[in-house]
């Protein structure tokens, strides 16, 4: 009799409790029902989603040789593919001064169809159609309206002839002329390449191969390096097809040191690049799938210091090389 009484007021007291849980899950339903409908309705009446800050870019490069951006012709036999991924994580956007700060990890590759010399000499076996890796760490920053500076690390990782890995840092700062010129704005921008560790010419090459030269004497061979560069890529859209075109031309100019002075005194131009590229965006991908574009182009290299002349004994021509003409094409995809 006490357990039904006991559960009787039990049953009481816990009564009123539990009619206001319910009042309460009832109120946090209800506000929730209300919440979703909201962004039901804000859906529906077409407000636009937040755009991403994080983005990806992907590009497939086809050439008839691979041949760096310092000159060295390191294969030429064959296609060379070159897939070339990059992260954009925006972790800045506004109005002041600076205007954006975008970090910029990525990964880039070189295959070739024409496999290359794991160990030195070149023509030896095995060989290998993974010709080099590099790992890329960057971060762009977005100042005074019109200007962008970007900082980026890499690493050449060599899986071809012994080569070791080089680090390096590009600091890059360029000028966006649209504004003033329009349609015939040039694009400028200035650079200066630091060699961190390691070598990314064959400039010690030679002495280790046939020890001092008249030129260099007993001095040991050049260490790391660096060079200044300086360019543009003046270009122009068709709107009504989307086509851009860009002439893009530069001037290196080394340090003594980067290509060395194993054969002659080092000149004041290590090189420089003129080049021809068209840009068309591919309309037919479905949308939801990237922004999609196709381009072709080709671009001109001269050599004008007579070492980097000579260096290309080593690399893929075998011989002293003053010129290359190089042709590509590509995909990118960007979302």
């Amino acid at each position: 009799m006490e357990n039904l009484m006991y559960e009787s007021n039990a049953e009481h007291k816990i009564a009123p409790r539990r009619k206001k849980l319910r009042t309460q899950r009832s109120a946090i339903g209800v506000a929730l029902l209300v919440n979703l409908a909201i962004l039901a309705r804000n859906a529906q009446a077409g407000d636009p989603a937040p755009p991403s800050r994080v983005n990806v870019l992907f590009n497939m490069e086809f050439s008839n040789e691979y041949l760096t951006p310092r000159g060295m012709i390191v294969h030429d036999k064959g296609l060379t593919f070159q897939p070339l991924l990059l992260g954009l994580v925006n972790v800045y956007k506004g109005d002041s001064f600076i205007s954006d700060v975008t970090l910029v990890p990525g990964i880039w590759n070189d295959f070739s169809s024409s496999p290359v010399s794991v160990h030195a000499p070149f023509g030896s076996e095995p060989k290998t159609s993974w010709v080099e890796i590099d790992p890329i760490a960057g971060i762009s920053i977005s100042f005074a309206k019109h200007f962008r500076l970007d900082v980026t690390y890499t690493a050449f990782n060599m899986q071809i002839l012994d080569i070791g890995t080089s680090q390096h840092l590009d600091t890059k700062l360029s000028f966006d002329d649209s504004p003033y010129l329009k349609a015939f704005a040039l694009h400028p921008y200035f650079e200066f390449w630091q060699e961190i560790d390691g070598k990314a010419t064959a400039a010690d090459v030679p002495q280790a191969v046939f020890g001092p030269s008249e030129s260099s004497g007993s001095h040991p061979a050049p260490g790391s390096s660096y060079y200044f560069e300086v360019g543009a890529a003046p270009s122009y859209t068709f709107k009504n097809i989307g086509l851009k075109l860009e002439a893009p031309l530069r001037v290196l100019l080394p340090n003594e040191r980067f290509y060395g002075e194993y054969y002659t005194s080092a000149s004041t131009v290590g090189l420089y690049e003129l080049g021809l590229k068209g840009t068309i965006p591919m309309n037919f991908m479905p949308q939801g799938y990237g922004h999609w574009s196709f381009h072709a182009g080709f671009r001109y290299m001269h050599f004008v210091d007579d070492n980097l002349y000579n260096l290309n004994t080593f690399n893929a021509p075998g011989k002293p090389t003053r010129e290359s003409w190089q042709v590509y094409c590509g995909i990118s995809t960007f979302f």
